[in-house]
């Protein structure tokens, strides 16, 4: 019996502990709270009911770490982020089958429950990997949005002029009804975008599918947020809006970021309405996700944008109208980095 306990013991220990360590990654880094109280439960009840057959005080006495031979066969290696929370959820599955077999020994109805955990934990498995394994939105960033016109015979040179500058984000928008044109262009575009540089598609969740862009932008009137997450859960997925109201409505679903404007008077869309740059606090109070400011931003207003709170700046008349946009994209960081700096002096 004493030995059966050691394994209960070790293997106990194993699952709690890997838990945890997915846990403080939801929790600090991917900062999703569906998903943080999601595995925090499934640890609570994992623990708490373990402990229920297998009181602490048996579990302690059955332990021996001194005779223990695996404790030196430790295997050291550099992990990425996203292969430290696969390796533990690896861990955390073999230690609840471990715990699933060898409890039949003892007691079926704790085979049963280790069983159902297992079961849970596959479930909440696939909903965090898809999830980090998405791109992230790097804060603070530049984004820029091009405008696809089946007139313009220039597109792919101006577009190797804006991947010179490299900004952080790239969009491509199209409002024409030539869907092959629209698809063949996402395609080749994706060709010459590097993988650092995030490539999103503007309302076209089937373009952004077949092009394999790295997400899509959707308005309050394009296909609704929780149908596109099912069809692309391990792509990242913005959303536009103007007012605190809709912020609040959305602010739980599974999205990656909100684009906010118009900041100011869009050359772009002037029948835009004009937010003003006060509302940023107000949504960085409401949401965690990056927030990127867009209308009428330029180099003279970028910083001021940052430093109200916006985490990022889109743009796309001031890089369409500029005689060098890798200049202008260049300067349009610098800018950017500064409000950055300024901001985060403040809160300290």
């Amino acid at each position: 019996m004493q030995k059966i306990l050691k394994i209960i013991d070790t293997n106990f220990n194993r699952a709690r502990e890997g838990l945890r360590v997915i846990e403080e990654s939801i929790r600090f880094i991917y900062k999703n709270e569906k998903n943080l109280k999601e595995i925090r439960e499934i640890r609570h009840i994992f623990s708490k009911k373990t402990l229920k057959f297998f009181p602490f005080e048996k579990l302690k006495s059955s332990r021996a770490v001194e005779e223990d031979i695996g404790k030196k066969l430790d295997k050291r290696e550099k992990l990425n982020l996203v292969k430290l929370v696969e390796t533990n959820f690896l861990r955390v599955e073999e230690s609840l089958r471990c715990l699933e077999e060898y409890s039949k020994l003892i007691n079926s109805n704790i085979s049963s429950f280790f069983h159902d955990i297992r079961f849970k934990v596959y479930e909440i498995e696939k909903k965090i990997i898809t999830l980090i394994s998405r791109k992230r939105i790097k804060v603070p960033s530049v984004y820029v949005i091009l405008n696809l016109k089946e007139e313009n015979k220039n597109f792919f040179k101006f577009a190797e002029n804006i991947i010179k500058g490299e900004p952080d984000i790239i969009q491509l928008r199209y409002k024409g009804e030539n869907t092959k044109f629209f698809l063949k262009t996402a395609k080749n575009l994706k060709k010459i975008i590097p993988d650092e540089i995030i490539y999103i598609i503007n309302d076209r969740i089937d373009i952004s599918i077949l092009c394999e862009s790295d997400g899509i932008h959707v308005g309050k009137d394009d296909i609704d947020i929780d149908d596109a997450r099912r069809l692309i859960p391990e792509k990242i997925i913005g959303v536009s809006s103007n007012n605190l109201n809709d912020i609040r409505k959305i602010k739980n679903k599974d999205i990656d970021y909100i684009a906010v404007g118009s900041i100011f008077k869009s050359p772009t869309k002037p029948e835009k309405k004009v937010v003003g740059i006060e509302i940023l606090e107000k949504i960085k109070k409401i949401v965690s996700i990056p927030v990127i400011g867009i209308g009428g931003i330029n180099i003279e207003n970028a910083k001021m944008v940052i430093e109200k709170g916006a985490d990022g700046i889109a743009v796309i008349s001031t890089v369409e109208n500029s005689e060098n946009p890798k200049e202008t994209i260049t300067k349009l960081k610098e800018e950017v980095y500064k409000g950055w700096k300024i901001r985060k002096r403040k809160t300290i």
